[in-house]
């Protein structure tokens, strides 16, 4: 399997769903240094279905975060005619990297509801 990994800063957060898929597109900007130049790549970032739609209220743009995926190389045509390209990760995890934001009461609670309980067995009133 090859996987990439990413640290970097959110540049934007975009929440699309085609039918029913749902995708969270992120852009990570990611800083390197070669002697005194600084560059920066930016990467798209993909997460596919429901956790996708969990985090999105979660993943505001500025938050640092690290992300493991598949990477996939992708060409387009601009609108001017000439050729380009970019690197998309498709997420498998997620990391925060700063302090998260504190949580409102709301989302506090469990994503999932939980199990439901037994019944409890009643006595009879013969016994």
């Amino acid at each position: 399997m090859l996987e990439t990994i990413v640290v970097g800063n959110v540049g934007s957060v975009r929440f699309a769903r085609a039918g029913e898929t749902s995708v969270l597109n992120v852009s990570v900007a990611s800083s390197r240094k070669i002697n005194e130049r600084e560059y920066t790549d930016w990467i798209s970032a993909k997460l596919w279905g429901t956790r996708g739609e969990k985090l999105r209220e979660r993943i505001s743009v500025g938050m640092k975060i690290l992300i493991r995926g598949r990477p996939e190389a992708k060409g387009f045509q601009k609108g001017d005619g000439t050729v380009s390209g970019e690197l998309v990760v498709h997420i498998n995890d997620l990391e925060f990297l700063n302090s998260r934001p504190k949580l409102s009461q709301a989302e506090q609670l469990p994503l999932e509801a939980p199990p439901a309980s037994k019944p409890k067995k009643r006595k009879s009133a013969a016994g």
